[in-house]
């Protein structure tokens, strides 16, 4: 972090305001999060409090790899309460299926794809699972057709 003014006192998160800038980094999957202590971690320990980064899913991911997530100070205690809840809940092994419903579109499944290292969704019609879609499964398919 850089500061204009080289601040004479200790700051806490409310007295700083960070702007946006350039980076030599053209997309998050060039980050190398490997420590140089030889620990072997490549995931943060600590996800930020933000919106946008710590959510229900980001959450329960960097908990199962050990790590913390801390939920967002702008979010109603009953949703941080429910998110904590989802997220003690989910197996300590096996990642919480992406599921959509035979009446979403291809362009939904494309767009959810990349957020599971396996690329697979599973299609839910009635709480049971009715089949499931890949990257190659949607492969030339329009995007506006069903699942």
């Amino acid at each position: 972090m850089k500061f204009i003014n080289n601040p004479t006192h200790d700051l806490t998160y409310d007295d700083v305001f960070m702007v946006p800038s350039s980076s030599e980094i053209s997309s998050r999957m060039e980050v190398d999060l490997t420590s140089n202590d030889g620990s072997g971690t490549t995931i943060p320990i600590v996800v930020a409090n933000m919106t946008a980064v710590s959510g229900r899913r980001m959450a329960e991911t960097i908990a199962r790899r050990g790590g913390i997530a801390v939920i967002p100070q702008d979010i109603p205690l009953e949703i941080v309460k429910d998110v904590i809840s989802w997220v003690k809940s989910r197996h300590t092994f096996f990642d919480t299926a992406i599921t959509l419903s035979p009446n979403e579109t291809v362009a939904d499944a494309v767009g959810l794809l990349n957020k599971r290292a396996h690329g697979a969704i599973v299609i839910v019609e009635e709480n049971k699972p009715v089949g499931i879609v890949t990257e190659e499964d949607c492969a030339g398919v329009d995007l506006t057709s069903w699942l």
